[in-house]
């Protein structure tokens, strides 16, 4: 979808009650879910609570809490102006910042579409047995995916979405209430793997926090849908509609990260159960224990939440990432003189390339990088860490730039709140940088 198509559109839609109006906005926030809840909150997460007990669970809603206004700049952006953020840093920043971006995120993009991808095929070789290897299996679903975003588009991407985060949201609910009579409900337990006040838990916690509830990229995909969601719908929503359609999907990631803390830690934590490193092995546990400790019931409701949640992150990521660089590249080839882009993305041949070469790039890495595969989470998980801090900033910049009229720019709270947060992760990222290579 264009940039600025949409800043052509009504500012609100023609529709006859409140309820009707915030209803049709729903979807982006949606999304957001879909692509939030991964394999931060099915691995991560989940090991957190094995290893600790539900000692980082706190740290963990912080770290939500504290980027939300890095992820709501996003919707907020495409309310007020109809342009996403991408078109937002190129009429802020200037080109330059927008190849740039662009560059960064390809790799980044394609390692954790890998990591998304195994993790799901290692949940499916959980549930149903299969002869195919683990990498084969993730690179059967991503074509699938493929197939189906670039086919459908948003609209497809937006229903399919919708159908498997209602049953993600049932099923790990279920999951994690089952386990809460198991786990020992102290604050930092006694027999977490390390003090809380030490370099190890230090050094896990911005492992666990890099990608919770998800990658701040994430607001520029969420940017994105909001902008093809109105294109469809032939109107602009406005902020408070996209508010709550965002809060949605925000509040709702941070519950299920809760919920898979829970399942860790009542059903291996309190059985002292190591995590195993490899996708397959992780996966398998978890629900093995699960039916062991509960019943064979209790391990199909885990396999099934976990894998539908796997499945519908890799499902939006594959339409999120490749339509985030096809936007870059649109906003960087325009030229200069030209105000509104004519090109489209959803069906383009751009956008098919795009799909494609980061595919290409998630298989390569699926059969080069994944031999550990803890140690690669942990990577994928630093990263994001080490880089919040900028595209923090780039959207708090964006929020309050020029092509925001100033009296719709956000409020003094959400931008005092926007710069704590940038401040804590640039303190905590530099504080990571001397900890792991310094000290």
């Amino acid at each position: 979808m264009p940039p600025q198509e949409s800043s052509t559109l009504t500012a609100s839609p023609p529709v006859t009650s409140m309820y009707a109006k915030y209803l049709a906005a729903l979807g982006p926030g949606f999304l957001f879910a879909g692509a939030a809840i991964g394999t931060s909150h099915v691995v991560q997460s989940t090991r957190a609570g094995a290893e600790y007990g539900i000692g980082l669970l706190v740290f963990i809603l912080l770290a939500i809490l504290l980027k939300y206004p890095s992820f709501f700049f996003g919707p907020f952006y495409v309310s007020v102006t109809g342009k996403s953020l991408v078109e937002g840093y190129r009429q802020t920043f200037g080109k330059s910042v927008v190849a740039l971006f662009a560059l960064v995120q390809i790799p980044v993009s394609a390692i954790i579409i890998a990591a998304i991808a195994i993790t799901t095929a290692g949940l499916a070789g959980s549930i149903v047995p299969m002869t195919l290897s683990p990498p084969t299996i993730a690179v059967i679903l991503i074509a699938l995916c493929c197939v189906l975003t670039f086919a459908g588009g948003y609209k497809l991407l937006d229903w399919v979405n919708k159908v498997f985060i209602v049953i993600l949201s049932v099923t790990t609910l279920l999951a994690a209430l089952v386990a809460v009579p198991l786990v020992d409900w102290t604050f930092y337990p006694a027999t977490a793997v390390s003090p809380l006040f030490s370099t190890a838990t230090f050094i896990t916690l911005v492992a666990v926090l890099g990608l919770m509830p998800s990658d701040i990229t994430l607001a520029v995909m969420n940017s994105l849908w909001s902008e093809a969601r109105n294109k469809n719908q032939g109107v602009r929503s406005g902020t408070a509609a996209e508010k709550i359609d965002f809060n949605i999907g925000y509040i709702g990631a941070a519950v299920l990260a809760a919920c898979f803390v829970v399942m860790g830690a009542g059903v291996m934590h309190s059985q002292a159960i190591t995590p195993a490193d490899g996708a397959v092995a992780f996966a398998s546990q978890v629900i093995g224990l699960y039916t062991n400790t509960l019943g064979e019931w209790s391990g199909v409701v885990v396999g099934i939440s976990a894998f539908t949640v796997m499945l519908t992150t890799l499902l939006t990521v594959l339409d999120g990432f490749p339509r985030m660089i096809t936007a870059s590249y649109y906003t960087f080839t325009r030229p200069e003189g030209a105000t509104e882009e004519s090109r489209t993305i959803e069906g383009s041949r751009a956008f098919f390339v795009c799909m494609v070469g980061l595919s290409l790039l998630a298989v390569v890495i699926l059969y080069t990088l994944m031999g550990n595969f803890r140690l690669f989470m942990d990577f994928v998980m630093v990263v994001a860490f080490l880089i919040s801090p900028v595209l923090a900033t780039l959207n708090h910049l964006t929020a309050n730039g020029s092509t925001v009229p100033v009296s719709q720019r956000p409020s003094r709270l959400i931008n005092a709140w926007s710069w704590l947060a940038i401040a804590t992760l640039a303190l905590l990222s530099l504080g990571y940088i001397y900890v792991r290579f310094i000290h």
